[in-house]
């Protein structure tokens, strides 16, 4: 057993500890991915994870969204900094102080919109009984808030504000650009042409696909009910497995030829403190060049699900944790990754 199989197997079981099932993968920078799992797909007696156990992984759907937006931008169909409401009639006039929200806004979380439309006293009540949080969401219920609503700051200013509405939005507004509904647009932009057939939305799941499913669960064990994000997919729709995810890793730490390797390297570049299109960078391009090492990542989040996919350019690795458990795991990938690297 190699050194990075040997470590990705105590890393596992010292998470399963704590957790339902976990799944931990790495890519080398020659390319060879090593995955492992433990636990269980499901209590009491599932089966247990591996490379192609298919997780909900909330938010990193983020990342696809953003390779949609930076394949229209690539194309020359759209422009970052083109007013949401142009594509999106029912919130025209969104904007503060006479500056509209842009896709860019959206895409790097400096837009001024909250992080959901959900009142904060429901929110909490629901995180602490279980329940989903956006059951009764709707694309018309979202749109309705977002347009009675009030930005929270002037767009483009202060520090990025994380927005789950916000990515909701931008689902919605590249989805109507394309005339597709958003799980076709990111299979067509973004997993087809990667190779990544395992990765999208529940209803595009083949037979298979759904038998390999994992069945999330609260921190107390119960079974945790999915999340209805079909008001807001771009946030965090989308399933995938251990093996697609270090591929979506590779693609954009070496990115390919072409007009699709031209929108992966725009997602990935900075357009904000600290925030490309989605992806969240721990140092920006003035300390990058100061010698600290840059890590590319994001984590995602559903009410049984958690996860976290960190992406190291300059030695060109990458580690993925997948959990279908309600305890966090991006700071275990962080961990993992520096490990990695002794």
């Amino acid at each position: 057993m190699s050194d990075a199989a040997a470590l990705l197997e105590r890393a596992a079981g010292r998470l399963a500890r704590r957790r339902v099932g976990v799944v931990v993968g790495h890519l080398a920078p020659d390319g060879t991915m090593t995955v492992r799992g433990t636990g269980r797909t499901s209590l009491p007696d599932g089966g247990t994870p591996d490379a192609l156990t298919r997780f909900e992984i909330g938010s990193i759907t983020k990342t696809f969204t953003g390779l949609t937006l930076a394949r229209a931008v690539a194309a020359g169909q759209l422009d970052l900094d083109m007013p949401v409401g142009d594509l999106v009639p029912e919130v025209a006039d969104l904007g503060r102080d006479g500056t509209p929200v842009t896709l860019r806004h959206l895409a790097t979380h400096t837009s001024g919109l909250p992080r959901v439309h959900v009142p904060m006293l429901r929110g909490t009540l629901d995180a602490y009984r279980g329940l989903d949080p956006y059951r009764d969401h709707s694309e018309e219920a979202l749109l309705g808030a977002i347009r009675s609503g009030r930005l929270r700051r002037t767009p483009g200013t202060g520090r990025q504000a994380y927005s789950n509405s916000g990515f909701g939005l931008l689902g919605i507004a590249l989805a109507r650009h394309a005339g597709l509904p958003f799980a076709e647009l990111v299979a067509r932009d973004a997993t087809e042409p990667l190779g990544l057939a395992a990765t999208g939305t529940s209803e595009r799941a083949t037979s298979e696909q759904a038998a390999r499913a994992a069945v999330g669960h609260h921190r107390r064990r119960t079974p945790a009910a999915p999340w209805n994000l079909g008001a807001l997919p771009g946030a965090g729709a989308l399933h995938s497995t251990a093996t697609d995810l270090l591929g979506w890793a590779r693609a954009h730490l070496d990115p390919p030829p072409g007009e699709l390797g031209e929108a992966v390297r725009l997602a990935v570049a900075e357009h904000g403190p600290r925030i490309g299109l989605a992806w969240q960078r721990t140092v920006g391009e003035a300390e990058r060049r100061r010698g600290r090492d840059l890590v590319i990542w994001h984590s995602g989040g559903t009410g049984g699900f958690r996860s976290a996919l960190c992406l190291r350019p300059a030695a060109g690795d990458a580690v993925v944790v997948l959990t279908n458990h309600g305890r966090s795991v991006a700071l275990a990938a962080f961990r993992l990754l520096a490990a990695l690297s002794r």
